[in-house]
């Protein structure tokens, strides 16, 4: 991605990136400068940087994968993979505790 696209992103969209890049749910907070090294790949997230929801996220996907079936039909648009899927936080709270 062109380093100068990211200089005019906001904070969510540069968290949004993230996730769609795989690297998971980051909190918010993270400085500005950390958050496009960590989407342009110059850098790896801290542990520290990881949302709160990274546990509650593994737990549902796990769930949602051993009972697709019954759930899937409960989760238009969604892969059921809640580690990496771009849904924010509250929404993930919204899915994981109804």
């Amino acid at each position: 991605m062109n380093d100068d696209i990211l200089q005019f992103c906001n904070e969510t969209e540069l968290l949004a990136l993230c996730r769609s890049q795989g690297i998971g749910s980051l909190k918010r907070g993270i400085p500005r400068e950390v958050l496009i090294d960590i989407v342009r790949g110059a850098s790896d997230p801290a542990p520290d940087h990881f949302s709160e929801t990274q546990k509650t996220r593994a737990s549902l996907q796990l769930f949602i994968a051993n009972h697709w079936g019954q759930v899937a039909s409960q989760l238009p648009g969604c892969n059921g993979k809640c580690e990496t899927y771009p849904c924010s936080d509250g929404r993930h709270a919204r899915c994981y505790n109804p």
